[in-house]
């Protein structure tokens, strides 16, 4: 039985209106539908080489041979039409375009040949006569109207279907092919062996999509929609109705109802989305609370039933509670806290509360009550200078004196402050007015609103509303935006990069602001950089050897556009390798105004940069404490986007609709297929910026062992600041009794007595910081902190680490039980909590003793049992004979024709200069003075074994 692909969705009691009844675009609507149909229709039949329709056993493509072209040679086309198939080389495919070129693909051409008595000349002539190939740019496309699904034969007794087989590839076909493998006889070697179809039978062993096909019953509807914090403000509560099976004003239920919803975090609590039977997630949730929240939206309401289903990726956070469920399922949530302790926490309240009084009661206030902001109603930042006299005269009025005790009073209750009530009044009559000057002039704050300029300098409250977001306008108006905190928009909202909402793909193309105007009714754009192009920028000077920020970089020389051909000195490492960066914030992104329909694929650019701190951030007044140096700084957390090491893009102006639009900057590359949007004009190379002011604690170590030392520009000494910086994050969370996530922690590099050297660092998540930095920087806290490495206090975080019966023994690097969290995902192949331990040990002490043998008090140093465990096992695998003593050290003799080599495993922080190095290397020297002699550390032989092959 055949039937036409072409005619299968027309002839299901739908037909076309009479062409006379509708009008020219209403049937370019229609016919555009029916190519989209049979593009999916095609790619259900070929979705995949081993998952084609054929191989399933339910039936292939065929077409109407022309002539009377023997059995073999109709198979052979068969085959090559399922080439094409699969390779979606189809006329309604998104990937078609249109051209004069009739060739077989070369693939189709070596297989045709190789099939006795048939050449693809022949094949050719079969599809292009029966006008199941056409033309294309590149080779013959199939015509889906001219080809046919051919049902298979009858079942056999064991309810399997007879076919042929590849004992290669293992693909199934329903005919023979021509006898041989279409996929596996397509090399381009001409003695290559043929590889033969053998007789055989689809698999009687469970096949999902065979059940789907035959045994799951009546198809039925499955309508899914997204509702998330992206999805448009006045889509939301209809899909929340439409999900719960509630229909108003001629609504139909068979159109609008929602059977599955997809939801991002904004669904995890507060909102009602009714009785739910099942929750699935696509990834594993941060903590268990997360996961806790998610699952438990189904089965309430008296559901007997439902079913929480959670999908692991193939990364270590979700690899960790797959192995360990009771620990996602089990683990106690953390504590809620208030923290009642923080001057600056309550300083920002009182500020808050005294200007809104202020504007209040001298009548400024009354006519801004009308916007919408978190953090209080105090109008434009142009405006300021026009209320400044006022809320001066409002702070110096002695009458006014009580009213501000009074808010001081209030807000003391249960707050454990030493500063004095008249102390703060001095500070808000002697310096609030200075400082809001100091921020409404400073150009590197991009707010329009007082208020949130404010918050975001650390004079207001956050409330932990994301206040730093960027919008992507994915159409020219401000009504449908997607929106990113400004650290991850310069990533993901990057020119070329595309973002998924509401089942289509947009691609970012530009920046812009957009500014509603006449009733919303207009749109003006504004610039979408800060500072304006083509005003001259301070420059960020970016080192691609030891990874330095320098910023700003060459104050007395500004500059338009990124210069990446002229390279500089780094004031770090000193190598020729600084490169002078042109990067600006920017304020909004625009798409191409051309979306294309979600097909489980998109493209991302490349990330910003690790989020760190200039080497021009001032060094506070660094204290020794212990073995650190330790400081703590007001200053910018810095992320670049450079376009992967470009410099930055290419911005020029941008023309939407064929019209001009002042401030709008266009990356022509990003563009695409799409003409709503060109460029013209000078062309800029602009990187992408995101800065934010916070508390920063700086600490480095200040004296090293001999031979001992952590260099920032290697990855073992990368992989020890960054552990050593992420377990203080463990430490000081611990201390002062709060969630790790209210901090950040990362490291940069700085020049010191010659050498480049690492700093961790410690920064408030908030961007406008909570003061936890500076109080940690006080030398008596930070020495509490560190006494979390104490290894003889049962209490303590090295003591639980170190514990022989659990983590010391299960965890050879890192895991969630130590440094490893949801939201360092990125660098969990660096984090080692042995090598933290030894970091913050060298912190307490410089005199330590840092090896891979000595004990650790009463415990036995946790890396002997690596290197008597793992690693020997792993360099007898390599080809490497077994250990052997080299003085105090173990090392593995390789004795291969090809290869004498001997690698000696020392811990990762000794450098060559360490004196039990330089021994163990003499007496290797002198047993085997033929070989060569290398290093090896626990630390890449358990990430890159292959580095010692």
């Amino acid at each position: 039985m055949e039937l036409s692909i072409s005619l299968y969705y027309r002839h299901q009691n739908v037909r076309r209106a009479p062409k006379s009844s509708i009008t020219p675009e209403q049937n370019n609507h229609l016919d555009r539908i029916e190519a989209k149909l049979a593009d999916e229709m095609m790619y259900a039949i070929f979705i995949h080489v081993a998952r084609v329709l054929e191989n399933i056993g339910q039936g292939w493509v065929s077409y109407s041979p022309v002539g009377n072209p023997s059995d073999v040679l109709v198979q052979v086309v068969d085959a090559v039409i399922r080439q094409l198939g699969i390779r979606r080389l189809h006329r309604y495919s998104s990937y078609f375009r249109p051209g004069d070129t009739q060739n077989l693909p070369r693939y189709s051409e070596r297989y045709s040949n190789r099939v006795t008595d048939i050449s693809s000349a022949d094949v050719l002539r079969q599809l292009t006569d029966s006008n199941a190939g056409i033309a294309s740019s590149n080779s013959i496309a199939l015509n889906p109207d001219k080809l046919y699904l051919v049902l298979p034969t009858t079942l056999n007794s064991d309810n399997t279907r007879p076919g042929y087989r590849c004992p290669q590839c293992n693909a199934f076909y329903l005919h023979p092919a021509g006898g041989i493998c279409p996929e596996c006889n397509t090399s381009t070697k001409e003695d290559a062996p043929i590889v033969r179809l053998e007789p055989s039978q689809t698999r009687s062993d469970f096949d999902y999509y065979t059940y789907l096909s035959e045994q799951s019953g009546q198809p039925f509807r499955m309508n899914a929609a997204e509702l998330t914090g992206q999805t448009d403000k006045d889509e939301r509560p209809k899909r929340q109705r439409w999900f719960q099976d509630v229909f108003i004003n001629q609504e139909i239920p068979r159109v609008q109802g929602i059977d599955l919803l997809s939801v991002t975090t904004t669904m995890e609590a507060g909102v009602d989305i009714g009785a739910l039977l099942a929750v699935m997630m696509s990834n594993m949730p941060p903590r268990r609370f997360n996961y806790q929240q998610r699952v438990g939206r189904a089965g309430r309401r008296s559901a007997g039933v439902s079913l929480a289903v959670t999908f692991c990726r193939g990364r270590s956070h979700d690899d960790f509670y797959f192995q360990r469920p009771e620990s996602i399922t089990g683990d106690p949530p953390p504590p809620p806290y208030v923290d009642m302790r923080s001057e600056a926490i309550f300083k920002r309240v009182l500020i808050k509360e005294v200007l809104r009084q202020a504007f209040t009661e001298t009548g400024i206030g009354g006519p801004l009550e009308l916007t919408d902001s978190v953090h209080g109603e105090f109008g434009k930042v142009e405006y300021w200078n026009d209320y400044k006299p006022q809320i001066t005269t409002w702070l110096q009025n002695n009458s006014n004196e009580f009213k501000i005790l009074s808010i001081l009073k209030a807000l003391r209750v249960q707050v454990d402050l030493t500063k004095e009530d008249s102390q703060f009044l001095i500070d808000l009559r002697n310096e609030l007015i200075g400082d809001i000057d100091r921020i409404v002039a400073d150009a590197t704050y991009t707010q329009d609103t007082l208020s949130e300029r404010l918050a975001n300098a650390g004079f207001l409250p956050m409330f932990g509303f994301p206040t730093r977001v960027t919008l992507l306008y994915t159409k020219w108006s401000d009504k449908e935006t997607i929106d990113r905190d400004l650290d991850v928009a310069i990533g993901q909202f990057a020119p070329g990069s595309q973002t998924v909402k509401d089942k289509a793909v947009y691609t970012a193309c530009g920046v812009v602001e957009l500014v509603p105007a006449n009733n919303g009714n207009q749109m003006i754009s504004h610039p979408g950089f800060s500072p304006a192009l083509p005003d001259p920028n301070q420059s960020l000077g970016l080192c691609g050897n030891c990874q330095a920020v320098v910023y700003p970089y060459q104050l007395d020389r500004p500059i338009t556009g990124s210069n990446i051909n002229q390279l500089s000195e780094c004031p770090v490492c000193h190598q020729k390798s600084l490169r002078s960066l042109d990067a600006r914030e920017p304020k909004g992104f625009f798409t191409d105004l051309n979306p294309e329909d979600y097909d489980g694929q998109f493209e991302w650019q490349p990330r910003s940069t690790r989020p760190t701190v200039s080497i021009n951030s001032p060094a506070g007044n660094p204290i020794l404490v212990l073995n650190a140096n330790v400081s703590s700084v007001s200053d910018r957390i810095i992320s670049i986007n450079d376009n992967g090491g470009k410099g930055g893009f290419d911005f020029q102006n941008a023309s939407v609709f064929g019209n001009s639009r002042s401030g709008a900057y266009v990356v022509a590359d990003a563009i695409g297929r799409s003409d709503r949007v060109t460029g013209t004009g000078q062309i800029y190379r602009i990187a992408l910026l995101a800065r934010r002011r916070t508390d920063i604690l700086l600490v480095n170590i200040a004296q090293w062992s001999e031979g001992v030392f952590a260099d920032p520009m290697t990855v073992e000494g990368r992989a020890a600041w960054y552990s050593f910086a992420f377990w203080l994050r463990i430490a000081a969370s611990a201390y002062l009794d709060i969630d790790p996530q209210e901090l950040q922690a990362g490291f940069r590099t700085l020049a010191q007595d010659g050498r480049v050297v690492g700093e961790g660092f410690l920064c408030d998540s908030l961007e406008n910081g909570a003061g936890y930095c500076n109080f940690l920087a006080n030398p008596h806290q930070f020495e509490k902190v560190m006494g979390q490495s104490d290894i003889d206090n049962e209490s303590s975080i090295a003591y639980r680490w170190l514990n022989p019966q659990a983590h010391g023994r299960n965890c050879d690097t890192s895991c969630n039980d130590c440094l490893r969290d949801y939201r360092n995902l990125a660098y969990h192949g660096l984090l080692d909590w042995r090598l933290a331990l030894d970091m913050a040990r060298l912190v307490r002490d410089p005199s330590v003793t840092i090896d891979l043998s000595s004990n650790w008090g009463s415990f036995p140093n946790p890396w002997q049992s690596l290197v008597s465990g793992v690693i020997s096992a792993t360099f007898e695998r390599l080809g490497y004979d077994k250990s052997t003593q080299f003085a105090s050290l173990t090392g593995f003799v390789k004795n291969q024709k090809s290869s004498r080599e001997i690698r000696i495993i020392r811990h990762p922080l000794w450098q060559d200069t360490h004196p039990e190095w330089e021994r163990a290397k003499e007496v290797a020297d002198k047993e085997y003075p033929n070989h060569n002699i290398e290093h090896a550390n626990p630390l890449i032989a358990l990430r890159r074994p292959g580095d010692y092959v």
